[in-house]
């Protein structure tokens, strides 16, 4: 029994941070395709705590989508842009 309320908590505390981790991600074209594609290996904030460059964003996006992340071709101009825009150098 104590175990259940702790993983309901502990479930409920997970789903309020993934919330507030999407919340933190600025209106624009190419938030949702962030949103979606990046929280499916790691958390947002490690995405809105960085700050690169339009050229670091462009070689992390290509190396994320090399190891799986779920990013079309015709997205990555746009993920990048919104990248650079929001947490740009």
């Amino acid at each position: 029994m104590v175990l259940r309320s702790v993983l309901t908590v502990m479930s409920l505390l997970s789903a309020a941070h993934a919330s507030a981790a999407a919340d933190a991600l600025p209106e624009g074209d190419g938030r949702e395709t962030v949103e979606y594609a990046c929280s499916q290996c790691h958390g947002l904030l490690q995405v809105t705590n960085a700050s690169k460059t339009e050229e670091q964003w462009r070689f992390l996006v290509k190396t994320m989508i090399n190891q799986g992340a779920p990013i079309e071709e015709y997205e990555v101009d746009t993920v990048i842009s919104y990248l650079a825009k929001h947490f740009g150098q």
